[in-house]
């Protein structure tokens, strides 16, 4: 595998992750503006023009939240669980078809699966 291709791997992927996370920030925001017109009350519009900016002042708040330590529980488990998450629900994106080519699974669907289950782990720690 030449340098080439490797770097090209490289940044399809992180342009994948960060497609992804983009699209979940911005169905979140979805989410609460058909809340808000559901139970009748303004919803997240107040931010930015109808709410776009909305999504990054979500980012930046839970970035500045204050770090709780567990005192009673063990730390790595705690903190690692959330990221595992992360991991394996990006994880299963990896799958998914691409014009690139960025990965080939010849068991996608196997694959998806067994990343999908690997999702009950998380909870249980």
């Amino acid at each position: 595998m030449q340098l080439y291709d490797i770097i090209l791997n490289f940044t399809g992927a992180l342009v994948l992750v960060i497609c992804v996370l983009v699209g979940v920030a911005f169905l979140t925001l979805l989410e609460r503006k058909v809340l808000g017109y559901v139970q009748v009350r303004k919803g997240p519009n107040k931010v930015g023009y109808c709410g776009i900016v909305q999504p990054f002042s979500d980012a930046i708040k839970l970035f500045n939240k204050e770090q709780t330590f567990p005192s009673s529980s063990n730390y790595s488990p705690y903190y690692f669980s959330p990221v595992f998450s992360l991991f394996i629900s990006l994880l299963c994106w990896a799958v998914m078809p691409f014009y690139g080519g960025l990965f080939s699974y010849s068991f996608g669907l196997l694959f998806f699966l067994c990343c999908t289950s690997l999702g009950v782990y998380t909870v249980m720690i």
